[in-house]
């Protein structure tokens, strides 16, 4: 018997994440998540990664996150506001909630 032959011949996965990649709950999950989900997922876990990384006065880890969140304001032109921006407001203004007076 040749080990090759049986392999390409054989229907079976190779891995359950082969599977996985198929199943109706996967397809459901993948449906379910959009790209404007996904953006503010990103955003928002950049924007505390930044805030962390102010309070540790870390200033490697604060360009770091700056030049990430350039990077993702030339991959996504029509967002409202920058990201940059928003991390450069916390810079200037601090780290506020949404609608506190100042």
């Amino acid at each position: 018997m040749n080990p090759v032959t049986t392999l390409s011949s054989s229907p079976v996965s190779l891995s359950d994440g082969d599977a996985a990649t198929v199943s109706d709950l996967s397809a459901h999950r993948r449906a379910a998540v959009s790209v404007a989900d996904a953006n503010a997922a990103y955003r928002a876990e950049l924007v505390t990664d930044y805030i962390a990384a102010r309070r540790t006065g870390v200033w490697f880890d604060e360009l770091r996150l700056l030049a990430e969140a350039r990077r993702y304001d030339v991959a996504n032109p029509d967002d409202s506001v920058p990201l940059f921006d928003e991390l450069h407001a916390i810079e200037l203004f601090g780290a506020q909630p949404a609608g506190v007076a100042a």
